[in-house]
């Protein structure tokens, strides 16, 4: 069988795959790095996809023969925080646990730092999670500081603020 793996802007209509995507990667790659009771608070949060940056045309997917395997992108500004024009922020990658270490997420990557630096931000921003953090760093992101974000519902989640100058 010949794969045929495919990157392009996410939409709408990818809503339920993303979920599903999200609902499959966090529990299994976090659970090294965060206690149970974290996860199951987290979990119903941060496992869904925001409808507005599905429709952004700055978050992507990659499919390998139609299967969504690979998601992220980014935004202006926090996902949470008054916008500034300057500065982007990384949001919601991810890979199938299937389909890690293949390089998707760095090929994902590429090109987002690449829009980025299109739109002439100064940096991008994110807030990786723990299990993350060396990824982020291969990609020359630094980290900034430790902080518990807050994920809304109450949920206090602890990751790790990092930057990319760009």
């Amino acid at each position: 069988m010949t794969l045929t793996l495919t990157l392009r802007p996410a939409d709408l209509s990818d809503r339920l795959a993303v979920d599903a995507l999200l609902s499959r990667v966090y529990p299994k790659m976090l659970a090294r790095d965060y206690p149970a009771a974290t996860l199951r608070a987290a979990h119903p949060l941060i496992a869904k996809s925001n409808p507005d940056l599905l429709a952004s045309g700055t978050y992507h997917l990659i499919e390998e023969n139609g299967e969504v395997i690979c998601v992220g992108g980014w935004s202006r500004g926090y996902p949470t925080a008054i916008q500034e024009d300057a500065v982007g922020h990384v949001r919601h990658v991810a890979t199938d646990p299937r389909h890690l270490r293949r390089g998707h997420a760095a090929h994902l990557m590429k090109h987002v730092l690449a829009e980025a630096r299109a739109t002439r931000l100064d940096r991008l921003e994110c807030l990786s999670t723990t299990t993350a953090q060396s990824f982020y760093a291969g990609l020359g992101f630094m980290p900034v500081q430790n902080i518990d974000a807050d994920i809304g519902g109450g949920v206090s989640f602890p990751v790790v603020k990092m930057q990319l100058p760009l």
